[in-house]
């Protein structure tokens, strides 16, 4: 083999001397290379392949999955040559954070425990050199230490001393991070649980005012402790309640919408905790606050009786819905009408709201998602005020049915991505390969509207599925699905109505172009295959008479705050519907009907 390259030298240098366990700072430290050429380049290949792995509750998770052409998720990892590569450098390398790299991930593929062991004292000998400004990375390197202790029955002694070590001498507003990785991947005994369990009412520091967040966390941590060990909670909600006055006591006008909410939940807490006499003192300053409250914008909410009611609905409804197989579940949201808004019905009901109403004798001025001001017309008012009434029927109707079918579905195992796939690709049209005319080729031949959707989808039923099964939203992020499926969707409409013998084109100024997608909702082939229903939401999901994503989208006009749990699901929803059909001949699509 030809003598290492000095540029590759350099490479290694800068991995060497890796200070940082920040994922940006290491990519920002690794020195950067030019193209290498042969055994060279395969060796560095290998290293920066090593380095895209990140650490997630315990486990090494490479960054890159991707889906192939039958929509089948395809993770990109180790090769046999990168394993013997890893070996030889785990020999070489003196930087202990690299060695506990590299051995994690020989571990996790060969399942050979001596690298179970070298894991573990390099993780324990990293924790102990942490700089202060990586703090955040102890509950990290912690995960990985008791995860693989606990799978290879290794060191088990040694992990559970860093835990308790930690835990005790960290400060108390970082304690929870560190019992949450303890929780995650727990070998400790029950005597040791019951000591910390013992020790965590102590960490609440109810004499800072900036100690109201690192407060909660803790409550909330212990919560998690108390119920594995069975030990009453009332102590915990009672010191939730405490907490709460933190906030009250920076909010004291009772104009104030915070005040008025953390009452409401210090009386929540209070309840909880079995303080009942407190609590209904707590409330009685509520029900006073409602009259004094002045809100930015105007909130209405179900009563108590009545959100019990929708409750009951939704449960019975779902149970039902939930009884039937995977299939059934999801052709009963793609096909049923009577979970939809019926558009003609909600015009009449605005209007008839809008002309009791005294808003006719005011002005109206509203700004778009850019923050543009508009004064509205009266035919602009009725048209806001149909888009404000299908929004809350929509969300009566159909989204909380959808939203809790599908939180159940997942804790139930009847949903995840596998099962979705499955019946796209059986049960609708999305599965159909079909010619694409001039720009047609082997690779298009095997692929479908499948193909192109299966990312987006997975993506989605990634993070939802983790936001439920961890029952937190700290790690969504739906901009990825919520783009994909949005563009998607206006694509496959239209090689829906190319399929079905329609026409796309359109003549504007002289020149043939292809409709936008408002024009295909009209089309008359959209039109002949769907319902009213169906075409009235697609254009309130995707179009100016509702939340106009298509466009937003393709402009980038949402924030961060816009791709949220509620609006990719109401794209999904669209997905479905739009799916409902399949063709019976797949060479010459003429007919259509309805699976």
């Amino acid at each position: 083999m030809n003598e290492i390259p000095d540029e590759l030298i350099e490479f290694y240098n800068s991995i060497e001397n890796l200070n940082s366990l920040s994922t940006w700072n290491i990519q920002r430290e690794i020195k950067q290379t030019s193209r290498i050429d042969g055994d060279w380049e395969d060796k560095l290949i290998i290293e920066r392949k090593s380095l895209n792995y990140n650490l997630n509750k315990g486990e090494l998770k490479t960054n890159v999955q991707v889906t192939d052409t039958k929509g089948e998720i395809v993770e990109i990892g180790l090769k046999k040559k990168d394993l013997e590569y890893l070996k030889n450098r785990l020999d070489e390398t003196k930087n202990i954070w690299l060695k506990s790299r590299y051995s994690h991930l020989l571990w996790q593929e060969t399942k050979h425990n001596k690298y179970a062991e070298i894991a573990i004292d390099n993780y324990i000998h990293t924790i102990n050199r942490i700089k202060s400004d990586e703090a955040n990375e102890l509950p990290i390197i912690l995960s990985a230490i008791l995860f693989i202790s606990k799978k290879s029955k290794k060191r088990i002694e040694k992990a559970k001393e860093s835990a308790i070590i930690l835990i005790n001498d960290l400060p108390n507003w970082f304690k929870s991070n560190i019992l949450n990785s303890i929780l995650d991947n727990n070998i400790l005994p029950r005597e040791e649980l019951n000591a910390i369990a013992e020790k965590l009412p102590n960490w609440i520091e109810d004499d800072k005012s900036v100690s109201y967040f690192s407060n909660k966390s803790i409550l909330d941590s212990g919560i998690k402790l108390y119920n594995s060990l069975e030990l009453p909670l009332n102590k915990l909600y009672e010191l939730l309640a405490k907490n709460e006055d933190i906030i009250i006591q920076q909010h004291p006008e009772d104009t104030d919408f915070v005040k008025y909410t953390t009452i409401g939940t210090k009386a929540k807490y209070l309840r909880l905790a079995g303080k009942l006499e407190e609590a209904e003192e707590v409330l009685k300053e509520y029900n006073r606050l409602k009259q004094t409250v002045k809100l930015g914008k105007v909130s209405w909410q179900l009563g108590e009786k009545e959100t019990e009611m929708f409750n009951e609905y939704l449960n019975m409804k779902s149970k039902v819905i939930l009884d039937m197989p995977t299939e059934g579940i999801l052709a009963f949201f793609s096909i049923n009408e009577d979970i939809l808004v019926d558009p003609i019905e909600n015009e009449e009901n605005a209007k008839k709201s809008i002309k009791k109403s005294i808003s006719h004798l005011f002005s109206t001025s509203v700004f778009d998602i850019n923050s543009n001001f508009k004064n509205l017309k009266d035919s602009e008012k009725i048209e806001k005020e149909i888009i404000q009434s299908y929004t809350i029927s929509h969300g009566v109707k159909c989204s909380s049915l959808f939203l809790k079918v599908f939180v159940d579905g997942i804790l139930t195992c009847k949903l995840n991505y596998y099962k979705i796939f499955e019946f796209l690709e059986t049960h609708t049209w999305y599965g159909l390969k079909f010619k694409r005319g001039m720009t047609d080729n082997e690779i298009d031949q095997n692929s479908s509207w499948l193909t192109m959707l299966a990312p987006g989808i997975h993506n989605l039923f990634a993070q939802f599925e983790l936001s439920v099964l961890m029952n937190t939203n700290k790690i969504n992020n739906f901009i990825l699905a919520m783009d994909s499926l949005t563009v998607k969707f206006e694509g496959a409409l239209r090689d829906f109505i190319r399929l079905s013998g329609g026409n796309t084109s359109t003549s504007k100024r002289g020149e043939i172009k292809e409709q936008l997608l408002e024009e295909l909702l009209d089309n008359p082939t959209t039109k002949k295959h769907f319902t009213i229903k169906d075409i009235e939401l697609f254009k309130y999901t995707f179009t100016l008479k509702g939340k106009n994503l298509r466009n937003n989208i393709a402009h980038s006009f949402l924030q961060y705050s816009d791709y949220n749990l509620q609006a990719v699901i109401l794209v999904f929803f669209c997905i479905l519907r739009l799916g409902k059909y399949t063709f019976e001949e797949k060479t010459a699509a003429n007919n259509v009907y309805k699976k």
